[in-house]
């Protein structure tokens, strides 16, 4: 049982660079070969609702083929459906992550959140929401994952090897969020649903309202959604009052879907995110030693709209997927208490695409495509926003899903990728490169499956951070081209999964290296980073009856040109060191109730005192829930969520400023009590 992971890990490491540009010529080959050749349904095991264990043992069949969903993940990847959603409740992108091995998100507010996979933050990952691409190069201080997960379908995370149509840039991985659309609310023979909710925050003594309008009607859907956060400042685990925390986030959503007889559909969909509130102009930390950097007025504004169409009805030869998003974020930054006397002011648009087709004969599926970008960007200080920079991008990818033999699968691709940008002061720099791919699984016995996979991503030259460029010339810092260079990533992993009767088990080891990483919040674009992250993650999970029992446990290890990163460097990575979840929960189906209780911790960890920084604390929080559906009512539940039960003091191992005597990290909120009526229709 311990032997061939061993191996499998053994032999993945001893791939060199000169081995991964043998890979990419495999993959152009790959690509040059006749789409219907090979290809069969991916199989996938039904756990990975729980995001438990993404395996792929048996044939699911889903009726009506999606459009909007993306390819399930690959073996050691993390997947929440909607099941783990419904049980987590949760509040912010931190909840949804809570429990997963590997990903972290640091900043208890939601304005400051960034996602931390195997360490490697966000921004090196390809991002998108329902198919539209994130951008987040207004200010390195505001967060990277700012999404009401209240509409939540699935979250679907590619942890370092990431397939060529997850799309570019793709260093450390993917994340792709998708949200539910009017039908995911109606039976087929339901003309209007929905539902309302309401929660209490003990802590905040304010209220969250979030409302949900379905209907359809012979082949439209459409749904309606909004959300709004209320109440004070919240209390750390000392009792102490945590300025800028105030919740102030109102979100909306509109999709509209039609179904032709035919089986294609359109749908189209606008959305916006607004959090505008007095926040520390930091806005992922507390605040800082710095008596001007006092909390101010922050408003963050996002808005988006996309289009898609697809064949829900596929053949063998034709499956066909377009999609076409803009998203405009927006910032500013009141800032009036430092030297420049004026606020940031950030405005970024994006616009991307994508068209494919996916072919499937004997052996599997092959998905072949195109896709583009264009990231526009201006800002600078509040009274001289004239800073510009543009960048596109225009890819095309091949990725294969193939059952070679009844235990062995593999999934490989590659892509190329044209990037062009234009900077502020007329520079122009063109750059092109390939990335590749491949990932494989067997099963070793019915119960023991082992899987390895490596890959390299060409990251081209991104945008620049738009709010800070202008704002350093106050200073007679002045923005530079030099030897700005592509960045490349190579990523290793392998790992086993144990599915014995009731229990299962994923491990995997992993590496991944970013070269010439870029800082993009330096006015110098010249200045690049390498960044390695290397470590362990597992989950476990035993369920018995209408009960189940799950940890998940994560060693990473994080250097930026060798050294240990301070938890301020923005767009690269992030010390986790050893974090850990637990959670136990049971229903009593008979009663409509169900309860349960979670548990996560990091342990002790000293490597900040190389870089000069405090060492690390262990902590330990444990939460409880309980949800009941109220037999002589249908529709309602109740809920109730217990966080920091024990009222510990700590600080998130994710939170910037944890290791800095300068900086003022965010304690995270003491004991606190969620009351939740939702009622639907």
């Amino acid at each position: 049982m311990q032997t061939r992971p061993k191996l499998v890990s053994e032999h993945l490491f001893d791939f060199s660079q000169s081995n991964l540009k043998g890979l990419l010529l495999g993959t152009a080959a790959l690509i040059a070969l006749p789409s219907g050749v090979v290809a069969q349904e991916v199989k996938k095991d039904p756990l990975i609702i729980e995001s438990e264990v993404v395996n792929h043992d048996q044939d699911i069949l889903l009726d009506p083929v999606y459009i909007d969903g993306k390819a399930d993940v690959l073996t050691g990847g993390v997947q929440v459906g909607q099941e783990a959603l419904e049980r987590i409740n949760p509040q912010d992108i931190k909840d949804v992550f809570r429990q997963e091995p590997g990903v972290a998100v640091s900043s208890p507010i939601a304005i400051g959140q960034k996602v931390y996979v195997n360490g490697i933050e966000d921004t090196k990952l390809a991002v998108d929401v329902d198919g539209a691409r994130q951008v987040t190069k207004t200010f390195h201080h505001i967060g990277t994952a700012i999404i009401d997960p209240e509409l939540l379908k699935a979250v679907k995370v590619e942890t370092g090897v990431a397939p060529a149509d997850a799309g570019p840039e793709a260093l450390g991985g993917s994340i792709s969020y998708e949200t539910k659309d009017g039908r995911d609310f109606l039976d087929i023979d339901e003309a209007f649903g929905g539902y309302g909710k309401l929660t209490f925050n003990s802590n905040t003594g304010g209220f969250s309202e979030n409302m949900a309008l379905a209907a359809q009607y012979n082949n439209f859907d459409v749904l309606v959604y909004g959300s709004n956060d209320s109440g004070d400042n919240y209390s750390d685990g000392k009792g102490h009052e945590v300025a800028g925390t105030k919740p102030e986030m109102q979100s909306g959503l509109l999709k509209v879907g039609y179904s032709a007889d035919n089986g294609y559909r359109v749908k189209l969909t606008g959305g916006f995110t607004k959090d505008d509130g007095i926040r520390p102009v930091r806005a992922n930390f507390g605040g800082s030693s710095n008596p001007s950097d006092v909390p101010q007025r922050v408003d963050y504004e996002r808005k988006s709209f996309s289009l898609s169409i697809g064949d829900e009805t596929p053949t063998d030869l034709w499956d066909p997927r377009f999609s076409l998003s803009y998203t405009d974020t927006s910032l500013f930054a009141d800032i009036k208490n430092t030297p420049i006397g004026e606020g940031i002011v950030s405005d970024i648009t994006t616009i991307n695409g994508k068209a494919s087709n996916t072919f499937t004969t004997g052996l599997g599926k092959i998905t072949s495509g195109a896709d583009f970008y264009i990231d526009r960007g201006k800002g600078g200080r509040e009274n001289d926003a004239n800073y510009k920079e543009e960048v596109y991008d225009i890819g095309v990818f091949t990725q294969a899903r193939l059952s070679l033999t009844d235990e062995a699968r593999v999934s490989f691709g590659g892509r190329f990728d044209y990037n062009h940008l234009e900077g502020n002061e007329g520079t122009t720099l063109d750059n092109a490169g390939l990335s590749g791919n491949f990932s494989g699984e067997y099963d070793v016995t019915p119960w023991l499956m082992g899987y390895a996979g490596a890959g390299t991503a060409w990251g081209g030259v991104p945008m620049t951070e738009i709010g800070v460029q202008n704002y350093w010339s106050a200073f007679g810092v002045r923005w530079n081209y030099d030897d700005l260079a592509p960045s490349r990533s190579f990523n290793y992993k392998a790992g086993f999964v144990v599915e014995e009767g009731n229990f299962t088990f994923d491990g995997n080891v992993f590496y991944t290296k970013i070269d010439d990483s870029h800082d993009v919040s330096n006015s110098n674009r010249g200045t690049q980073n390498d960044v390695v992250s290397k470590g362990v993650n597992a989950s476990a999970k035993y369920s018995f009856g209408d009960g189940f029992v799950r940890g998940s446990y994560s060693k990473t290890h994080v250097r930026v040109d060798g050294d240990v990163p301070v938890s301020t460097l923005a767009y690269q990575g992030i010390l986790m060191g050893d974090t850990y979840g637990l959670e136990a929960g049971y229903s009593w189906p008979d009663l409509g109730l169900r309860a349960g209780a979670t548990g996560e911790g990091a342990l002790e960890n000293d490597d900040t005192k190389k870089n000069g920084g405090n060492a690390l604390d262990s902590y330990f929080v444990a939460g409880l829930y309980a949800e009941w559906y109220p037999e002589d009512i249908d529709g309602l539940s109740l809920r109730v969520d217990v966080k920091n039960l024990f009222d510990k003091d700590y600080v998130d191992r994710a939170n910037v400023g944890y290791d800095s005597s300068r900086y003022t990290p965010y304690g995270d909120p003491g004991r606190t009590f969620l009351l939740a009526a939702k009622y639907e229709f």
